[in-house]
């Protein structure tokens, strides 16, 4: 009892920093068998702040994911953890993905706009792509398990960057229990020279590689310059433009009442299909009339379905070259399809043109087959599909005869317009 008395501090002390370091184990090992940490003594490392939050970057490489933590050392031996809610890499950041098949990947971040990975990235179908070898190679972000490399962390928006800022970070990630070795914690001794031997200290260096580049020297050769992927061509030309009549020509008259010609419904059955209408009649196009039967009817002018209305007609006697006088029929037509203002069509018109027509495409990229395909004035916006690849009628232009496309992509940044002009 004397000597526990004597000693009773020491006992009190070691019991303190046996329950402490119990605490300290239990605390970071939790469900890991083994834990591999690594600190910031000897790297460099940098903060800043943004709307997404806290940014710290470092130079040492980890392989961290959303979700995970960044511990920092205080003075009184307590940790105090950051959790990591995005990690940001780089166009040509170097990176290794590890699978979840257990494969390994190892490249370049080929994105412009570079990476970005959150506390959801298993659940992204957006694709990550990986220059390999020179080689595009694209990986389903939710095939992925971890990722290694030199990130951006931003860490969660709650932490306190006056608070941990000055304290020393330190990493600290799951490793395999095989690959688990104990390391002594003795300080190594440094053992003086032996001046006998005729040894010099800078024995213990390799002597540094050094290269002349552009006049200047530098011990690290420079990386080989990186040939990007050949560009696919467009793919769509111009093969043809063609005007378009209107489809309604005045042919004759009776009275006050002008016969009006469906040229397409005479095209299409073989004989002539007229329509006698009234002025300030309101019509509506049946496509397909029985033979024998007109292809305009009148309806009501509230009507939904309403096509054509003759808005004034009128008979005019027009002097010839040879002296006589000819009789003329003009019409005032407006078409509600068209949308455009009243027209006149008259009889001495064998075609009237309100602008509309037709363009004719062709679509042939490499050795794939070519595909041709026909769009009219009233196609803009039209989505045309050619071997998986998307097209979209941005606008035509009659006058110009143009028509301007764009080749869509899955990285919208990435999608191309080009106007195509007809020779």
């Amino acid at each position: 009892m004397k000597i526990i008395g004597k000693f009773y501090d020491k006992i009190s002390l070691a019991v303190v920093f046996l329950t402490v370091t119990t605490v300290y184990i239990f605390e970071f090992l939790g469900e890991q068998e083994n834990i591999s940490t690594s600190n910031f003594g000897l790297s460099s490392h940098s903060w800043d702040r943004e709307s997404s939050g806290i940014i710290f970057k470092t130079d040492i490489t980890n392989q961290l994911m959303p979700g995970e933590h960044i511990y920092f050392h205080h003075e009184d031996l307590n940790l105090t953890k950051a959790e990591i809610s995005e990690i940001n890499f780089k166009r040509r950041d170097v990176i290794s993905i590890q699978l979840n098949s257990g494969d390994q990947i190892s490249g370049r971040v080929k994105q412009k706009e570079g990476l970005v990975f959150t506390k959801k990235w298993k659940s992204v179908n957006s694709p990550v792509l990986i220059d390999v070898d020179g080689k595009t190679k694209p990986v389903q972000m939710r095939t992925i398990s971890r990722i290694k490399g030199n990130p951006e962390y931003v860490l969660d928006e709650q932490v306190d960057l006056t608070q941990i800022e000055d304290m020393q970070p330190f990493f600290y990630q799951r490793i395999p229990s095989s690959n688990f070795v104990y390391e002594s914690t003795k300080r190594p001794q440094w053992m003086n020279i032996d001046t006998d031997n005729n040894e010099s200290i800078f024995d213990l260096f390799t002597p540094p590689l050094i290269y002349l580049i552009e006049g200047k020297l530098t011990t690290t050769l420079p990386d080989a310059p990186i040939e990007e992927e050949e560009k696919e061509p467009f793919g769509a030309t111009i093969t043809s433009f063609e005007k378009i009549p209107y489809r309604f020509r005045l042919s004759s008259w009776i009275g006050d009442s002008p016969y009006i010609e469906d040229t397409e419904q005479t095209k299409k059955s073989g004989r002539v299909v007229r329509n006698r209408l009234q002025v300030d009649g309101v019509y509506e196009l049946i496509e397909d009339p029985k033979p024998g039967r007109p292809s305009l009817v009148k309806v009501d002018e509230n009507s939904s379905k309403k096509r054509l209305t003759l808005k004034y007609f009128t008979v005019q006697n027009i002097n010839q070259k040879n002296g006589g006088v000819k009789p003329v029929g003009r019409a005032l037509l407006e078409d509600h399809l068209i949308g455009k203002k009243p027209f006149e069509v008259n009889s001495l018109m064998d075609n009237v043109f309100l602008g509309q027509f037709k363009i004719g495409l062709s679509f042939k990229i490499k050795k794939e087959d070519s595909m041709e395909v026909f769009i009219s004035d009233s196609d803009g916006g039209k989505e045309i599909e050619y071997n998986g690849r998307k097209y979209l009628v941005r606008s035509l232009d009659g006058e110009k005869k143009s028509v301007v496309l764009r080749k869509i992509s899955s990285i919208p940044s990435q999608s191309e317009d080009l106007e195509l002009i007809s020779p």
